[in-house]
């Protein structure tokens, strides 16, 4: 799951940085910090996906992705949550949700997204 994550955030980090590229290392640190917490939210899915289980592992992903602002700057920050929470259903949720697929792929998913912004962060 590890890899996924890093692979998914060095693709978005590819065209964003001005002084330089995002590398693995750059992104280990976060990863290591953040990926449990992730994966266990993620893993709730596995019962089905409740709407609740949905949101909380955005609410999680959203306070993470927090830390990765500088490293990739000009970004959409609901692009960069997106990515990550896409990238765990993928992992993790199982046939049965596949309701859940189609919605973050939909356009609504980024405004779903910064809605948990707005929710988690009033003032900014």
């Amino acid at each position: 799951m590890q890899q996924q994550l890093l692979t998914a955030l060095l693709a978005l980090g590819t065209s964003t940085r001005t002084d330089g590229t995002v590398t693995a290392a750059d992104l280990s640190p976060w990863l290591a910090k953040h990926a449990p917490a992730l994966k266990a939210k993620a893993q709730q899915l596995r019962d089905g996906a409740t709407w609740g289980e949905v949101t909380s592992l955005i609410d999680t992903t959203v306070k993470a992705a927090q830390e990765l602002k500088p490293l990739l700057t000009g970004k959409p920050r609901a692009r960069i949550v997106l990515t990550i929470v896409q990238t765990l259903v993928r992992e993790y949720a199982p046939p049965s949700a596949a309701w859940l697929t189609m919605l973050l792929d939909s356009a609504f998913a980024e405004q779903l997204v910064e809605m948990g912004f707005r929710r988690l962060f009033p003032a900014g």
